[in-house]
């Protein structure tokens, strides 16, 4: 049976030049429109083929991209699936352990203005130059250690002017602080929060010299949402996204986090986050691979929802399973809220694995 003509169409009618020659000289290695001119013998003023030729390569360039395959998600448990709707937002309300949070809020405002008050620090560095992507830089001795604390507040509250009340006690040790500030829900998606987290991270590391800190000390740390988020940058890394690449950051402290935002999907957490199963899954540092990882620090306070607590042993178990080298403890005494002021405290267990990690660096 003879082809149509449609089936062979002229592409080029100055030069007669049609679809069946076009693509044999693509697949000969003439893949992009300069060289196809020039095997092909079309005059550089002739205007007839520049669209239908580059639409046979876009199309060519398409057929042959590799599907791309979504990363693989690894099993993380999920008791709370058969969690009454009571229990899974107890679970998930933190303050459920304890008598009033806002004694703990109240602290961090009160320690922080007299961080601020105290300190000599750069404040409101933009990260970016997009609007209130912004963090402050307390400066402890040169080429120290840097320690970037990201906020938490279930990523709708707080901020970095409110998150800063470590930084004195940081400082004493020689350790450098920046605290960061990004959007927050419903303003901003969580996805965007990761990028803003990373950016500010790999800003921080390009001013290194001007900051005067030890690039390959580099360790970040998060309570709460800040913990999710810190873990979220770690696999950003990992895969050289927003600036950063896997020997970008030496290690982190995980304080009180959640890995799999699975289970607020259906509580009150859920209603400035808008997230549904799917991307709360797609958002989720548990349900991937952390190969690769550098040191973690995982803890949480010992007055603290079982929900909350098994999070942290699932994540730390997962790196270990990864060949991550992670430590995983309760902390005495310390709930959801006050476990971060543990961060600068020299007599603290959280303080001393942060101290022996800036130790093993430095071998």
């Amino acid at each position: 049976m003879n082809k149509s003509p449609n089936d062979n169409p002229i592409i080029c009618t100055c030069f007669d030049i049609d679809k069946n020659t076009v693509e044999a000289a693509i697949d000969e290695g003439f893949d992009d429109f300069r060289k196809l001119r020039a095997v092909l013998g079309v005059a550089g003023d002739c205007g007839n083929c520049h669209r239908p030729i580059n639409k046979l390569l876009r199309a060519r360039r398409l057929a042959k991209a590799p599907t791309p395959q979504p990363p693989t998600r690894r099993r993380f448990p999920m008791p709370w699936r058969h969690m009454s709707h009571a229990k899974l937002e107890q679970e998930y309300s933190p303050s459920s352990c304890i008598d009033d949070f806002m004694v703990h809020i109240n602290a961090y405002v009160t320690q922080s203005k007299e961080a601020q008050a105290q300190l000599s620090y750069q404040s409101n560095l933009a990260y970016s130059d997009e609007a209130n992507e912004l963090l402050d830089y307390f400066p402890a001795q040169a080429n120290g250690p840097l320690v970037v604390f990201i906020h938490g507040g279930y990523w709708q509250e707080l901020s970095k002017n409110e998150s800063c009340m470590m930084a004195p006690g940081l400082l004493e040790q020689g350790i450098n602080v920046a605290v960061i500030d990004y959007t927050l829900a419903p303003e901003a998606g969580i996805n965007q929060m990761i990028a803003q987290c990373c950016r500010a991270v790999a800003w921080l590391i390009s001013e290194a010299s001007d900051l005067s800190f030890d690039t390959s000390k580099v360790i970040i740390a998060g309570s709460s949402a800040g913990a999710h988020l810190c873990a979220s940058v770690l696999q950003a890394a990992q895969h050289n996204l927003h600036g950063l690449n896997p020997k970008s950051i030496s290690g982190a402290v995980l304080l009180s986090g959640v890995y799999d935002l699975r289970p607020l999907v259906s509580t009150y957490v859920n209603e400035p986050l808008k997230l549904t199963l799917d991307n709360a899954g797609d958002l989720s540092p548990g349900l991937y691979s952390n190969h690769g990882f550098p040191p973690c620090i995982i803890a949480y306070g010992y007055h603290e929802t079982l929900e909350f607590k098994r999070q942290s042993e699932e994540y730390h178990q997962q790196l270990l399973s990864d060949g991550v080298s992670s430590q995983c403890f309760a902390v005495a005494g310390r709930n959801h809220f006050d476990i971060v002021f543990d961060l600068a405290d020299g007599d603290s267990s959280i303080n001393k694995h942060l101290s022996q990690l800036i130790i093993e660096l430095s071998l």
